[in-house]
């Protein structure tokens, strides 16, 4: 099935057959109380597929997903994968217009919807021509489990090719409107086997996701739970004592997450006292990670190997990994290339830059998606020659090691000289008592933009903004060195966890 990822295509509910076939009895899933087999997610999933076909989806129609972390993404990704349609995954946080404005793009011809959230549906109805419901949590016609209950009708299967679109996931980035990312099967096929040879998972793996599966985790990890027969411990919240509970419970070993719920783990009083004896890897995603944090959950809990990736959802979504033997040594690098991906640091002309040199990283490889739906220009866009913008900056070293400077739209350029907010986030976060920081440009008539910084304390520590200005102006150049620091209880965030950098929001409050 893995031979050549780069031309082989992943197909889910294919590979999902086969996988309980073989271990019919043992625990796929676990979410809250509920715990499935691969023998009764793969009878399920069958019974899903024939009743969307039995409701008139075709091969190719367009399928949305608004759910909150359960065991029913897995089903209806699987279930859509298995008829060939294109399973459109949306985040379950969307509500009014950004939820109207993704229902409109994405054409469905069908959406599964948890009960909680129909109500946010029912009034965008209101202006869009109505789309059939299934109803997770609800009952009646509608009724989304009633359609798995039953004994599973006839079931068409269609021919699949590789390049067909398999997945849409929609990405606004910080702002702007939301962009369709398309993968097709061939991209879905990177994640799971570069998961087998990088040696993150095997069949005994107990797996978590605590990470919204609306976004490209969820999928993916779908995928992999197929490919490779692991058990799936589904959360469906980020909160930190949930998370320890369910580590020493279910004995998980691998999970990956974001530098906010790091922080909140660190942040537990009684931290020691759970048994995480079992977690082997810890992966930590996202953007510039700080490194005074991976340095205090590494010394937190130092039987995990705590690392760094790199990707993004255009991506399908690995770019570059740690390797979990080089945890210790490249603490601090978001890795190197992962198996056939290739990577370059360029200049605005396109020109590579010299090693250890800042410029925009950009990929290109069988990772790299098919272009956003329809939505040729910004496509065009993004994919040039091949080769994919990140819009991240970053730096190689000789060893081939990446290291991630920030987003290219974050550079905040003071008197014309180029600051990173990373590089100053990271000396902040060395400041005692600092939970959580994001530095940000205020517009300035003399210097076209000055710095500022917003910290949030840890519970239980105060901080006072003019000794954490004396302690940047003894350990940074002057012109890095913040002109306002505000102290705020916590930072304001997009629906994906992302910090907004807005000067007006972040003083304004």
């Amino acid at each position: 099935m893995a031979n050549h990822p780069d031309s082989v295509g992943f197909f889910a509910a294919e590979v999902l057959d086969v996988t309980a076939a073989c271990q019919p009895q043992k625990t796929a899933l676990i979410a809250k109380e509920e715990e499935l087999s691969f023998g009764a997610l793969n009878q399920r999933v069958h019974a899903l597929a024939s009743h969307l076909q039995q409701e008139g989806i075709r091969q190719g129609d367009r399928v949305g997903v608004l759910l909150p972390n359960s065991t029913a993404i897995p089903l209806s990704y699987f279930a859509t994968q298995k008829i060939g349609a294109v399973t459109v995954i949306l985040d379950a946080r969307l509500k009014g217009k950004e939820l109207e404005g993704v229902l409109k793009d994405a054409d469905l011809k069908l959406l599964v919807v948890h009960q909680q959230l129909y109500g946010e549906v029912q009034e965008i109805f209101k202006t869009l021509a109505p789309i059939a419901v299934w109803i997770a949590g609800g009952d009646g016609e509608r009724s989304f489990e009633k359609r798995f209950a039953a004994p599973a009708g006839a079931l068409t299967l269609p021919k699949l090719n590789a390049g067909d679109d398999a997945l849409i996931l929609y990405t606004s980035g910080t702002t702007g409107e939301p962009k369709g990312v398309v993968l097709s099967y061939v991209n879905l096929a990177q994640y799971p086997t570069l998961m087998g040879e990088m040696k993150i998972t095997d069949s005994s793996t107990m797996r978590a996701c605590i990470l919204p599966m609306s976004h490209i985790v969820g999928p993916v990890v779908c995928n992999e739970l197929a490919e490779r027969g692991y058990t799936l411990v589904i959360f469906d919240q980020i909160n930190p004592v949930t998370l320890l509970e369910g580590i020493q419970k279910y004995r998980v070993n691998v999970f990956e997450s974001v530098p906010i719920v790091f922080q909140l783990l660190l942040g537990v009083k009684n931290l020691a006292s759970y048994d995480t004896s079992s977690m082997k890897i810890a992966a930590m995603m996202g953007t510039s990670i700080p490194m005074p944090l991976l340095r205090a959950f590494q010394a937190a809990q130092p039987h995990i190997k705590v690392i760094q990736g790199y990707g993004l959802t255009e991506t399908s979504p690995m770019i570059t990994l740690v390797e979990p033997d080089k945890a210790e040594d490249k603490m601090g690098s978001i890795g190197r290339a992962v198996p056939r991906v290739e990577v370059k640091i360029v200049d605005e002309n396109d020109q590579e830059v010299p090693l250890g040199e800042a410029g925009e990283i950009i990929t290109r490889g069988p990772h790299v998606m098919k272009g956003y739906f329809r939505r040729p220009d910004a496509s065009a866009e993004r994919i040039r020659n091949g080769w994919l913008y990140t819009g991240d900056v970053g730096k190689v070293e000789a060893d081939g090691y990446y290291y991630h400077l920030g987003r290219r739209d974050d550079m905040i350029i003071t008197g014309g000289l180029n600051v990173y907010p990373a590089e100053v986030e990271n000396l902040i976060y060395t400041y005692p008592g600092v939970q959580e920081t994001i530095v940000f440009p205020i517009p300035d008539p003399k210097r076209g933009q000055v710095i500022g910084a917003a910290v949030v304390p840890r519970p239980g520590s105060s901080i006072v903004e003019k000794d954490v200005l004396a302690f940047l102006r003894g350990n940074l150049a002057n012109f890095k060195v913040p002109d306002r620091i505000v102290i705020r209880e916590s930072l304001p965030r997009t629906s994906s966890g992302k910090t907004f950098r807005d000067a007006a929001t972040l003083l304004g409050s």
